[in-house]
């Protein structure tokens, strides 16, 4: 590998890093796990000589995509060996402590996973529709389309508090 591709690199994890790491953390909510595999992402760019261009970030996201499900079909072997070995209590994940978004993360577990995935890349990753089309392997209008069903699924799932901004007492 030149040089030039070791530029090219730098220059994409310049400019992406950060939403690549948004995109992961999102997703994994482990910050040691997210540093990891956005690591990897721009590791795997250097060896594919990605070069900085418009298709490199929906590139980049499928590449966390692939990355983050590789760990969790891991982790699920993991636990599934550590149970096997009668050790279930060592297999057991502590729950993540409560942050402002745990409302909006529970209603999007209650959605399917097609819902949940394109409201993150829309609203979190703060993705366009060319973008999301891109990852998704669809046309923009299909993305638009598949988003607006999403938006329709949550609001029918989250309480009403949470979509006019309220706290679950009524205060604002």
């Amino acid at each position: 590998m030149g040089a030039r591709t070791a530029l090219h690199v730098e220059e994409l994890h310049r400019q992406y890093s950060q939403r690549v790491y948004g995109y992961v953390y999102r997703r994994t909510t482990d910050v040691q796990l997210a540093q990891q595999i956005t690591n990897d992402v721009f590791r795997i760019a250097w060896q594919h000589q990605k070069e900085p261009s418009a298709e490199v970030l929906p590139w980049l996201l499928v590449t966390a995509r692939n990355l983050i499900a590789n760990e969790f079909r891991a982790r699920r072997r993991q636990r599934s060996l550590v149970e096997k070995l009668g050790g279930a209590e060592l297999a057991r994940r502590p729950e993540p402590e409560d942050d402002p978004g745990s409302a909006v993360r529970d209603v999007l577990n209650t959605l399917r996973p097609q819902e949940r995935e394109i409201l993150m890349l829309a609203y979190w990753d703060l993705l366009s529709i060319l973008e999301i089309s891109s990852i998704l392997e669809c046309s923009p209008d299909s993305a638009k389309s598949r988003l607006f069903r999403a938006r329709k699924a949550f609001s029918k799932k989250a309480p009403n508090q949470m979509l006019k901004g309220g706290t679950s007492d009524g205060q604002h």
